[in-house]
Formats: C-alpha cells, sequence, structure tokens
C-alpha cells in the first residue's frame, strides 16, 4: 500500500481564509462543472476560490483564470494518480495536520475553530477531508521532485553571464537619519526645536551636535539605494561626502538631518557570492519541468475535460 508520513507539511493561512487546494462544499455536485479529470470534477466554486487567493487586479483576468484552472487540473491528476496506486494517508499525522492548523491559526482553541467552519457554511468532516487531499497533493508533488539533479559549474557560469543585471547592485549609502517632528519643542521651554537648532548654528555649535541633541528617534544606520528613499531625502543624501551631513529637510511633519557614514559605487556581484543563489534557480527550473513532464504522463493516461 502506498502510504504517506508528512512531519513538516503546513497549511497556509493567507488573509485570513485557510488555503486548501480544491476546497470541497457539501453543495459541490449542485455547482457549474468546469472540468473533468478522470472521476474528479472541477468547479466553478473551486476555481473562483482559487482565483479569489491571487491578487490580479492589474492583470488580464481570463490569463489568471486559465493559470488556476491549470493548477486545479494538476492537483485533481496527482489526486487520480494517488488513488490509482491505492495509496492511504496515515491517520495519525492527519490527526496531526488537524491539530496544528487549529494550534496555528487558532491559537488551539477548537471552539473557535468550529465557528470558523460554521460561519464557513463547512463541516468538521468536509474541512478534515480537504486537508487530506490537500496532503496527498503536496506529498504527490514531493515524489516527482525526489532525484536529485547534478547542476554543472558551467551551467552556473552560463546562467550568470546571461543574468549579470540581476546580479547588478545599484548605487547605495550607509546614511544615518536624525529627525524631529515638526510642531516638538524642547522639554521644558517654549522655544521649537528648530528655532534651537538655528540658534545653535548663530552660536557656531557644530550640526553633529545639534543633530544629536535634537534626535527624537535613534533610528539604526541603514544601507539605502535611491528607491529605498523619498525622492526629497534622496536629493540632498546622494549628494553628500562621506562624513558630512546635510542641511534641515522636512518630509511627512519630520524635520531629517542626514549623516553620509560610507557610500558604494554601482558593482556586479562576482560569481562566488551569488553561485547558491543560482543553483537554486536552476534547481527550482529542473524541479518544474520534471514535473510538468509527468503531468504530461498523467494526462496521456487520464481523460481530462474542459
Amino acid at each position: 500500500m502506498f502510504l504517506f508520513k508528512l512531519s513538516k507539511f503546513v497549511c497556509i493561512f493567507v488573509g485570513g481564509v485557510i488555503f486548501i487546494p480544491l476546497l470541497l462544499g457539501e453543495n459541490k455536485v449542485l455547482d457549474k462543472i468546469v472540468a473533468r479529470v478522470g472521476d474528479e470534477i472541477i468547479t466553478q466554486q473551486d476555481l473562483d476560490n482559487q482565483m479569489y487567493q491571487l491578487s490580479y487586479q492589474s492583470q488580464d483576468e481570463e490569463k489568471i483564470r486559465a493559470f488556476c484552472l491549470n493548477h486545479l487540473i494538476e492537483q485533481a491528476l496527482l489526486l487520480q494518480d494517488f488513488n490509482t496506486r491505492k495509496g492511504n494517508v496515515v491517520t495519525s499525522q492527519l490527526d496531526n495536520q488537524m491539530n496544528a492548523v487549529v494550534q496555528n491559526n487558532f491559537q488551539g482553541n477548537y471552539r473557535a475553530f468550529m465557528s470558523y467552519l460554521k460561519d464557513k457554511e463547512q463541516s468538521f468532516v468536509g474541512f478534515r477531508n480537504d486537508l487530506k487531499r490537500s496532503i496527498i497533493i503536496h506529498a504527490m508533488r514531493q515524489q516527482t521532485l525526489k532525484n536529485v539533479f547534478n547542476i554543472s559549474p558551467q551551467a552556473v557560469i552560463d546562467y550568470y553571464r546571461v543574468h549579470l543585471s540581476d546580479f547588478t547592485q545599484p548605487v547605495s549609502i550607509l546614511l544615518e537619519q536624525k529627525c524631529f517632528k515638526v510642531d516638538s519643542l524642547l522639554s521644558g521651554g517654549a522655544m521649537k526645536k528648530i528655532d534651537y537648532y538655528h540658534e545653535g548654528l548663530k552660536k557656531g555649535k557644530s550640526v553633529a551636535a545639534l543633530a544629536d541633541e535634537l534626535d527624537e528617534f535613534n533610528l539604526s544606520h541603514t544601507w539605502y539605494t535611491t528607491s529605498e528613499l523619498a525622492p526629497c531625502l534622496v536629493e540632498k543624501a546622494f549628494l553628500l561626502p562621506v562624513g558630512g551631513y546635510s542641511e534641515i529637510i522636512e518630509h511627512n511633519n519630520l524635520y531629517f538631518i542626514l549623516h553620509l557614514l560610507d557610500k558604494r559605487n554601482a558593482h556586479v556581484q562576482p560569481l562566488v557570492e551569488v553561485q547558491s543563489v543560482i543553483e537554486e534557480c536552476l534547481l527550482k527550473a529542473m524541479n518544474e519541468r520534471a514535473f510538468q513532464q509527468w503531468i504530461q504522463v498523467l494526462k496521456s493516461r487520464i481523460p481530462v475535460e474542459t
């Protein structure tokens, strides 16, 4: 018998909805059927549930629909393959996953979990069956990825050369930001901090000393690129010499004094720094090709109607 023991399978909780592939309702047979995969059916509700969990406002809805339907068909094929092999999910593992769902998403409160199911008009048995299906789909997909692929050094080099732009780091600066509120006053006095700052400059105090004295937030210094700072701060920060301080900059009801600690010119990361990233990308692509090849084999065995 084909058994699965999964100790690391996790049910995903996204946007207030527990995501389990091919969610089924008790009245599924009354829903519009959009596809048949062997003796599995995919309904409009299944498709709507899948699309709901994707943010596609700025994309072509028809393309998203096709993508989601194909994803559901792949899941149904995996379920059919599992059933053909007369597989079974170990009951204790299913119980453990049920407990994990309640613990992770409802802090172990079964009453809250049952209330959630009631609101979703789903039975405990229906939810458990959906979780079982999700475990099967996850495990069957992992079966297609169990082979260890050998990634040649030349493949890594070729990928690096083709994708050099992906490994090009832009100009970045190590920036310290001293800031205080526009309407903030000195403690124990009626003078605003901005006025105290200007008076201090007139008296010969350094910008560094005044910035440290007036700072209200004690922000840690951080590396930034031009895309990670507000435009009004970029204009000043990237023109500073290393060690230099900016003039007062007003932004979002705050006064900023910028201190440039270090600067890095644009550069391409050496291969040795990104080799593991490239190997991961190549392995992911190889795994996906292996999975799609298996899906094509299943489609040759199991009828799919859309």
